[in-house]
C-alpha cells in the first residue's frame, strides 16, 4: 500500500510523514498514529536526502500488517481454546484455573512478540520523494 504525505519531523534514521487525508477515510490498519487534530502520522525509514518539509511517498507492505495482525490476534484465540481443552481434563478447580490461564498468558505473550517483531522488521518506507 502507497501513501502520500509530508515529513515533518526526522529522527536518526527514521522519519515523521503527516499523510494526506483520504476520501475514504482511514483504512484503520493501526499503523498511523492520530493527534488532536485528527491528522495521521506514519513513522518511515528515512531515505537519504529526505528533509524536513519533502513530499514523499509512503510504501507499507500490506502482507507484514496482516502477518502482525495474525499473530497478535490469533495466538491468544488459539492459546484461549486450547487452554479449555487442557483444563477440561482436570477435576482440581484451582488447578484447571491455573492451567488455562497459564496457558492463554504464554500464547499471549508470543503472539505479542511475534507480532512486534514482524512490524519492526517489515517499517514502513519512504520510496520517493516528489519534487515540487
Amino acid at each position: 500500500m502507497k501513501e502520500n504525505g509530508r515529513v515533518v519531523d526526522i529522527k536518526g534514521a527514521t522519519a515523521v510523514v503527516e499523510l494526506g487525508k483520504k476520501p475514504g477515510g482511514c483504512g484503520s490498519c493501526c499503523i498511523c498514529r492520530k493527534n488532536a487534530g485528527g491528522k495521521l502520522f506514519l513513522e518511515a525509514e528515512n531515505g537519504e536526502g529526505i528533509e524536513i518539509g519533502d513530499s514523499v511517498t509512503v510504501e507499507i507492505d500490506d502482507t507484514a500488517v496482516l502477518k502482525g495482525v495474525l499473530f497478535i490476534y490469533m495466538a491468544p484465540l488459539a492459546g484461549f481454546i486450547l487452554g479449555i481443552a487442557a483444563s477440561s481434563f482436570i477435576k482440581n478447580i484451582p488447578l484447571k484455573i491455573t492451567v488455562f490461564l497459564t496457558v492463554l498468558g504464554l500464547f499471549w505473550y508470543y503472539g505479542l512478540k511475534k507480532g512486534n517483531e514482524e512490524g519492526k522488521k517489515n517499517r514502513a518506507r519512504i520510496t520517493s520523494k516528489k519534487t515540487s
